[in-house]
């Protein structure tokens, strides 16, 4: 990976700003507070985005500014990436807005937990190693802050040390041992449940042998009481078939019963229709004959013919409407006419000025105006009178025509009355031969029904004896019926009792094949739980030993050599302890790093930050950031003698692209390219 170039737009003390980086060692010269290290600070906030207690939001908007962009372009292998990132001021609060990555013109938009897990994937960070808001690998390889150089080497060793089990991914040894013994704890749990589960197995086996031989007896006890119910079902069996044809009988004799009272039901009721119907024929005699006086000597020739005229009137009635109609619409539209007649005289009488041409109008004008609508309205007014005299004739015409169809409808409904009454005459007559008719049907079904009624009583005879045999034989089975009860009960409760006893025992079963499956279960445990205690936990602590001595020895070996080639100085050895510590002798005497001078303790933080870049980058595979480093302010304290140490160290770094941030003016002659940074009325920019 190398950086190709940045924009930045309202970042800190930057408006609007773009920097090329080349390949080689580029110096961003300037002075103290020029925005060199805001650069770095935007780089980083491209590749990351924001971070609380790191890289906060509120801390790279430029004051005032409601928006703010980075767009950074680097080069990963053969990948042309762009990363965009967006800050936005809203409230009180400033918040990452949505960014885009782009990867050979191919573009892909984002939030900004989205962009960061695409720039993270691309620079091969190892995802064990990426927890939210830490970046550990970035940090002590590619750029830490001034501010942070030294604050490893000044944290107590506990925290050093886990700092840098995470850097070297080997915490992975102490969490496994960690795990181990959750494992182990959980074990023992299991242990002492799966103890307690099987403590009372023998009693169980010994249990379950008593409760079978308890079955085997129950079996003896249903085996003696079977005969006996075998024996007396037989003989209700036998019972129970002469009851069956005896009921077979009854079941007849029952049948002829109910097909004799069936009988003489319908007899019964023959007779009653017989005498309704005579009653019907003799009202039916007198009303036809009443009827047949009324319509004496009556005509219906004339209902025709009255129809007719009530259909001439009607029509009559409804043409003088549609001429009433049209003659009120006339007068109506006669005195529409004669208002516009009046509003025109009204507005010629009151128009001073002619609204088209805006030339008064004459007197004489509107007198000859007003005098034509008088005409026209004089005129209408004689149509209306004629057209109100038809109206009067209309309105006089129309009640003598209703008077005459009132009279033509009452005689109307005379003839219609006479010919329903003709009507019903002939229907009564009808009826009248329909109820004869059905009066010689009916007697001759009563006839029948005797005759059946005989039968009935003859085939009666046959079945009298049958039902004094059912109550003796049903006698003799009620009496056996209860001895069968009493077997059948025996029964069923050596049976229940054995069906309770064999739950009892497939329960036992089961739960004893469980308590051995425990017991099994327990000696796999206890071997596991020795195993992972006495071998495996050791196990992981000499691997994490091994591994750690190797870095120590590496990182050791490179502390120790960067320091030489920064300080030059004979007086002073170096090295570190095993916890990490650097250890500093002076003139063959131990001193703590508080008694150093300023630029010691820089080529000390120096140093150690550039042994743990190599060390890093050797073990951590697949990382794509080996080929960049960015150093800001990196000589801070430096003698003239320690500034022209640097020249050995970047050429010794021997990397595709190195970024320095420093305003030491003697770096400029030693790297490949400056690019200068200045500031003026707050803005920062380049040269």
């Amino acid at each position: 990976m190398f950086i190709k170039s940045i924009r930045l737009h309202n970042i800190r003390s930057y408006e609007n700003a773009e920097i090329n980086f080349p390949l080689g060692s580029v110096l961003l010269a300037g002075d103290i507070g020029s925005g060199k290290s805001t650069i770095l600070l935007a780089i980083e906030f491209a590749i990351f985005g924001a971070k609380k207690g790191e890289l906060p939001a509120y801390t790279l908007l430029r004051h005032g500014k409601k928006e703010g962009q980075v767009e950074l372009r680097m080069q990963i292998d053969s990948k042309d990436v762009i990363i965009k990132r967006t800050l936005k001021r809203s409230n009180n609060d400033i918040k990452q807005e949505a960014g885009y990555v782009i990867m050979n013109g191919l573009k892909k938009e984002g939030t900004a937990e989205e962009l960061r897990a695409v720039v993270l994937d691309l620079l091969g960070y190892p995802k064990d190693l990426i927890k939210k808001g830490k970046d550990l690998i970035y940090r002590y390889t590619v750029y830490t802050p001034q501010e942070q150089m030294k604050q490893i080497l000044y944290e107590s060793k506990e925290i050093r040390l886990e700092t840098l089990r995470k850097v070297f991914n080997i915490d992975k040894y102490k969490k496994i041992k960690e795990n181990s013994r959750i494992v182990i704890n959980s074990l023992r749990e299991k242990k002492k449940h799966f103890e307690g589960f099987i403590i009372d197995l023998d009693y169980k086996k010994s249990d379950a042998e008593k409760k079978n031989n308890e079955i085997l007896e129950l079996d003896n006890s249903i085996n003696e009481i079977l005969p006996k119910i075998k024996e007396i079902k037989y003989i209700i069996g036998e019972k129970r078939k002469s009851i069956n044809q005896i009921e077979k009988d009854i079941s007849e004799l029952n049948s002829l019963r109910k097909e004799l009272s069936v009988a003489e039901s319908s007899i019964s009721h023959k007779i009653e229709q017989n005498n309704r119907l005579n009653d019907e024929l003799r009202r039916l005699d007198i009303q036809i004959e009443q009827l047949n006086v009324d319509i004496a000597e009556k005509k219906m020739d004339d209902l025709n013919t009255i129809t007719q005229k009530i259909g001439l009137k009607e029509n009559e009635i409804e043409e003088l409407d549609v001429n009433y109609n049209k003659l009120i619409k006339v007068i109506r539209e006669l005195e529409v006419k004669i208002e516009h007649c009046n509003e025109t005289a009204k507005k010629m009488q009151d128009l001073d000025t002619c609204p088209v041409c805006e030339q008064n109008v004459e007197q004489g004008h509107k007198n000859v105006i007003i005098q034509r609508e008088g005409k026209k309205r004089e005129e209408l007014a004689r149509q209306i009178e004629h057209f109100m005299e038809e109206e009067s004739k209309y309105e006089k015409l129309k009640p003598q025509l209703k008077k005459e169809i009132d009279s033509l409808i009452k005689e109307q409904n005379h003839l219609n009355i006479l010919k329903l009454k003709i009507e019903n005459l002939h229907e009564k007559i009808s009826s009248k031969e329909e109820k004869s008719g059905l009066k010689d049907k009916i007697k001759k079904e009563i006839g029948i029904l005797n005759t059946k009624k005989a039968e009935l009583f003859s085939n009666m005879e046959k079945y009298k004896e049958s039902e004094v045999k059912y109550k003796v034989v049903k006698k003799e089975m009620d009496e056996l019926m209860p001895q069968e009860r009493f077997l059948d009960l025996e029964k069923q409760k050596y049976e229940t009792e054995k069906e309770s006893i064999k739950r009892f025992v497939a329960s036992l079963e089961k739960e004893i094949i469980e308590k051995q499956k425990a017991k099994e279960q327990l000696a796999y445990i206890s071997q596991l739980g020795n195993w992972i205690d006495e071998l495996f936990v050791n196990l992981m602590s000499t691997m994490e030993k091994h591994v750690m001595v190797n870095i120590h020895s590496q990182f050791n070996d490179l502390f120790r050599e960067w320091f030489d080639l920064l300080m030059q100085d004979e007086s002073l050895n170096i090295r570190v302890d095993e916890e990490f510590t650097p250890i500093i002798e002076q003139d063959g005497y131990e001193t703590f790093i508080e008694n150093l001078s300023g630029g010691e303790k820089t080529s000390v933080s120096l140093s150690y930050r550039l042994a743990l870049n190599k060390v890093i980058n050797d073990i951590v595979v697949g990382i794509k950031t080996k080929d960049i480093i960015m150093l800001d302010e990196p000589t801070d304290g430096f003698s003239t003698e320690q500034l022209d140490n640097v020249r050995n160290v970047l050429d010794q770094l021997g990397m595709k692209q190195i970024i320095l941030v420093s305003h030491e003016s003697k770096i400029e002659s030693f790297v490949q390219n400056v690019i200068r940074i200045h500031k003026e009325d707050h803005i920062s920019a380049t040269n």
